[in-house]
């Protein structure tokens, strides 16, 4: 037991979760793979996982950056919004209690079998609504590291509790905290802080339109992508310049809201579905040729072509699709005959997969 709590009676990604009150025993910053591979497992939450957020709820000032990331990583996967009550009642409905009394008391392979009940999706379900209730009784830990003199723990609280404000029971801080963010956005020396506040501030409905004339171009392009100004001509504009030359906007690789991945590919996702036309993402889609086809879907150029080739493969082809496919063939390291992530992507937007038709129709 942890602060009273029987881990033997709830599980986690890989069992039962004895292990998890060892683990927690300890320095909270030596709990990072379990926190990331047992508890939040690929964005999912586990019976586990409430107890776990509210004792490192309690524990940020041990180690606030991995703590808060934490907080934020899990309100981001449980966000139940406006069905958070018909979702309570499905789970209500369901023997949870006695699915989940089975699986810790069970081997590896009836576990296994018990998954063939659907009550075992419920039991998660359930588990993400515990976490969904206990956000905003985090507000106020999280809270406490806005203004941390250190810039990466800031960048990371703020980042927490703009997750946390999006749940109905903190709506009552919001225009508090939007003060706040706003008055440290502008403050801010650092350029990865200052854009990752202003992504923060438009995240949450506040006004990021100044900062379309930042000195920082990957100041004025995080302010642009925010969803406030999304009609905004000269939000479509940096997004557009930026989008020219997208490793630029990689600089900022090392905020946690991007986890890990390329921040270009939020800056053309983002890109895709502005109301921009289909002619000006021509630039954008040869500045994304040279990283094409290295996942499938291919979050580089694939939203370039599902925007350019909007109904498959032409019968008349624009000029802009012409010149797209006369660049695309015309790239070797694009074609090797391995590369499985380039036909899964063409074939799903219903494009062609060989070279000699896309080379045909420039």
């Amino acid at each position: 037991m942890t602060n009273g709590f029987d881990w033997s009676r709830v599980f986690h990604a890989y069992g039962t979760a004895t292990d998890t009150g060892q683990v927690l025993a300890g320095p909270l910053a030596d709990a990072r793979e379990h926190l990331w591979s047992a508890i939040l497992h690929q964005g999912t939450v586990w019976p586990a996982t409430p107890e776990v957020l509210r004792i490192v709820g309690g524990r940020l000032r041990e180690a606030p950056a991995l703590g808060l990331a934490f907080v934020r990583d899990v309100a981001s996967s449980v966000n139940a919004g406006d069905e958070a009550a018909t979702l309570r009642a499905q789970v209500a409905a369901a023997p949870t209690a006695e699915w989940t009394a089975a699986y810790v008391a069970a081997d590896e392979d009836d576990q296994v079998d018990l998954w063939d009940d659907d009550t075992g999706n419920l039991v998660l379900l359930g588990a993400a609504l515990d976490c969904w209730d206990l956000l905003p009784e985090l507000l106020d830990p999280v809270a406490e590291f806005l203004e941390d003199p250190d810039p990466q723990v800031r960048t990371h609280a703020w980042a927490a509790a703009a997750r946390l404000l999006n749940h109905p029971g903190t709506a009552s801080r919001r225009p508090e905290l939007l003060t706040r963010l706003a008055r440290l956005a502008a403050a801010a020396e650092s350029v990865e802080e200052r854009a990752s506040l202003v992504m923060d501030l438009g995240g949450l409905g506040g006004d990021p339109a100044p900062f379309l004339a930042d000195e920082s171009p990957l100041v004025r392009c995080a302010a642009a992508m925010s969803p406030p100004l999304a009609e905004h001509p000269a939000a479509q504009q940096e997004l557009l310049r930026m989008a020219a030359t997208p490793t630029d906007f990689d600089a900022l690789k090392g905020l946690p809201r991007f986890e890990g991945e390329p921040p270009r590919w939020t800056l053309i996702a983002v890109l895709s579905r502005r109301p921009v036309a289909p002619s000006a993402l021509y630039e954008p889609a040869l500045a994304a040729l040279p990283h094409a086809f290295r996942l499938a879907p291919c979050p580089d150029l694939g939203p370039y072509l599902e925007i350019l080739f909007p109904t498959g493969w032409p019968e008349q082809a624009t000029a802009e699709q012409r010149g797209l496919a006369r660049e695309l063939a015309a790239r070797d390291d694009l074609w090797a005959p391995t590369n499985g992530n380039r036909r899964i992507t063409l074939r799903g937007l219903g494009l062609p997969e060989d070279r000699e038709t896309w080379r045909a129709l420039s």
